[in-house]
């Protein structure tokens, strides 16, 4: 799923078109459920199920990139920011793989996704800090769903009745088909290596800030809006902090009124990662005819 707010809550499913983080009507939907997540509902867990990934064993070769003057941060350009951007973008869709961890906050809890992609497929961990949790898995071309009865209806729009009958089954969900109230895109969204590099994407105006050091890392920062297609507060205010050797990025935070924060880090880069479909998936309730 995107990380636009609206692909992860009830109210946005209906206006969806992963990606699942939106608009300030979506920050209060967010609120609501997790305001009305407190049933005793199993907390997060990765399903016994999924598919293993092995452990990193070597990291990929860091994409190259144009330099960044040692000056930059106290002469900034418009140019130089957009640079920066371009190099950590293709330096992530260069990548063999990466973890990537989303942590978003509102005033009455977080929600919280565990990625790790690779270029033509991955898997995502989506849990709600007061229950829930839902797992998709990106392989061969189908989008593989599994998750409690809290997780299908919060995370993917299903009706109480459907989600207590597929939680803790894995749901296979082809192009053209849906799953509650979330499309295949929808789904999919979010987990390859380059929909995760549009998702960081940053848009004009574009402002390089003082350096810092992330996760031992010098690092480059660039500040911006997020796209309009990411659905995020016209407030939000998104800062990207890319590794100053490499020009790979290493976390990206927003901000925005309403209470809401997300911080998105990358980690493990080139680690091995094992994705095979799981066994015996069954079909969506209420599926659209087979495409011929």
């Amino acid at each position: 799923m995107k990380r636009s707010l609206s692909a992860r809550t009830p109210a946005s499913l209906a206006g969806l078109a992963l990606s699942a983080l939106s608009a300030l009507s979506a920050l209060s939907a967010l609120s609501a459920l997790l305001a009305g997540c407190t049933s005793a509902v199993p907390g997060p867990k990765a399903p016994a199920s999924a598919p293993p990934a092995t452990t990193p064993a070597a990291t990929a070769p860091a994409a190259a990139s144009p330099a960044v003057p040692s000056s930059a941060a106290t002469a900034p350009s418009a140019g130089s920011a957009a640079a920066v951007v371009a190099a950590s973008l293709t330096a992530l869709k260069a990548a063999r793989a990466v973890h990537v961890t989303i942590s978003s906050a509102v005033t009455n809890g977080t929600i919280t996704y565990s990625d790790d992609a690779a270029p033509n497929g991955g898997r995502q961990y989506i849990t709600l800090s007061t229950g829930g949790d839902v797992t998709i898995l990106y392989v061969g071309g189908v989008g593989y769903v599994e998750g409690d009865e809290q997780g299908l209806v919060g995370f993917m729009g299903l009706p109480m009745s459907e989600a207590q009958s597929l939680a803790g089954q894995w749901i296979a969900v082809h192009p053209g088909q849906g799953l509650g109230a979330s499309s295949y895109a929808d789904i999919v969204d979010g987990i390859t290596l380059s929909s995760v590099a549009s998702e960081i994407a940053l848009a004009d105006p574009l402002t390089l800030t003082a350096p810092a050091t992330v996760a031992g890392q010098r690092a480059v920062g660039v500040q911006g809006r997020a796209p309009a297609s990411q659905q995020l507060p016209a407030s939000a205010r998104v800062t990207l902090e890319v590794a100053a050797a490499g020009s790979r990025p290493l976390r990206e935070t927003v901000v925005a009124s309403g209470g809401y924060t997300s911080t998105i880090t990358f980690s493990d880069w080139g680690e091995s990662l094992s994705l095979s479909p799981p066994q015996h998936p069954v079909a969506p309730v209420a599926s659209p005819p087979a495409l011929a």
